[in-house]
């Protein structure tokens, strides 16, 4: 499992170094007009995960994305309450087509309701991302939809009780409908 998150950093790290060499190429070319945004998922409360995200835009193709994450997902075992940070890097390909990756760390303290006890760890969840922006104006205020189909599942975990890692085993990767996300570009 170590091996994969440091697997991971390094990729993470050295797509960052390539991208941030290609964004001074790339941004003496094109100017950017909304270098910031921010967006929520709406349908929040039916899967019970709520964020907010703030998006930084490095280049016309490149985003950086951080953000504040509650979940509260119930499971066959029981409950996790859990606050994570949000880390991510957005790739457009073409027009508003874009590419995603995620890392959350997270504190979960996972309530056990056979045993009726807390456990509580660390968590490292990873999601990758595709997705599609759509631009519109509402009175002059420059707001966006954006359209994602997410595929994830967890590096790392700690603290489990045994019936949270059975279940896991039996469904490890989390592939949900499309998404939406409505935010606001400034």
């Amino acid at each position: 499992m170590k091996t994969t998150v440091k697997t991971v950093f390094w990729v993470v790290l050295l797509g960052l170094s390539i991208l941030s060499a290609q964004a001074q190429k790339n941004e003496e070319n094109t100017k950017i007009q909304h270098r910031h945004s921010i967006d929520i998922f709406p349908f929040a409360p039916l899967i019970d995960i709520y964020g907010i995200h703030y998006i930084y835009q490095i280049t016309p193709k490149d985003e950086l994305i951080t953000g504040l994450s509650y979940m509260s997902i119930k499971k066959k075992s029981g409950t996790t309450h859990s606050p994570a940070l949000i880390l991510g890097y957005r790739r457009y390909l073409w027009k508003n087509l874009h590419i995603e990756y995620e890392l959350w760390p997270c504190y979960d303290d996972f309530w056990e309701s056979t045993e009726k006890r807390y456990y509580s760890g660390f968590d490292l969840w990873n999601e990758f991302r595709v997705g599609y922006r759509f631009d519109f104006n509402v009175k002059g205020l420059p707001l966006y939809a954006n359209v994602q189909w997410p595929f994830g599942f967890g590096l790392y975990s700690s603290n489990k009780p045994e019936s949270f890692v059975q279940e896991v085993k039996e469904a490890p990767y989390f592939y949900h409908i499309p998404m939406l996300f409505v935010g606001v570009r400034f």
